[in-house]
């Protein structure tokens, strides 16, 4: 395999994608990126700290729906525009760096057009109440009332962030190379697969 190739991977929130991310560049022997990595990288390219604070997947406002509901809107729209080209800096840079597992931020549709890059999208989902009982047993909460609404905030706000330039639609399989459930197949088997066919690249 000689091709240079990202594996782009978009998750719902608590379904396990960042490790599942991991344990993929660990077999692979590449890069892993996501939210900590990509800030030590928009950090090298010279990006402002304030501007990476806002880098995360939150839905970007519009420029009339911050004008209607936030008092500081025309510094915040044009923010907006400063955190997407930011990311888009961030992510073809650690693209062009050679193969790499890049977590959330859009990164397949960023890099769809970059000549010579290979991009792999996958998306990992999960049950509601598998997710619930994650978040529980990582400790970040002792039961589960609230943590379902929660959690289907999040994964409001990546959808959002996702499909904020109209170019595609988060979590609608037709929109990937592959999607997975990891409630229904182990992270372990996940890690084959993908590793299997980026192998035949």
């Amino acid at each position: 395999m000689n091709k240079n190739y990202v594996i782009a991977l978009g998750r719902e929130f608590c379904s396990g994608g960042r490790e599942i991310g991991k344990m993929i560049a660990e077999r692979l022997g590449i890069n892993y990126y996501d939210k900590e990595e990509l800030r030590k990288k928009a950090k090298e390219l010279g990006v402002d700290e304030g501007v990476f604070e806002m880098f995360d997947e939150q839905p970007t406002r519009s420029f009339l729906f911050s004008i209607a509901m936030d008092p500081y809107s025309i510094d915040n729209a044009l923010n907006s525009g400063k955190v997407i080209e930011a990311q888009r800096k961030t992510i073809i840079s650690a693209a062009e760096q050679g193969p790499c597992v890049i977590v959330g931020r859009r990164a397949d549709k960023i890099l769809q057009e970059l000549e010579g890059v290979e991009v792999v999208s996958v998306f990992i989902g999960a049950d509601i109440d598998y997710r619930v009982k994650r978040f529980i047993e990582s400790g970040q909460a002792s039961d589960g009332k609230n943590i379902r609404r929660m959690i289907e905030r999040r994964d409001r706000e990546r959808a959002s962030y996702y499909n904020y330039l109209g170019d595609g639609q988060w979590g609608k399989a037709s929109n990937y190379t592959m999607c997975f459930s990891s409630d229904k197949i182990s992270k372990e088997k996940i890690c084959d697969i993908v590793c299997a066919y980026v192998n035949t690249l």
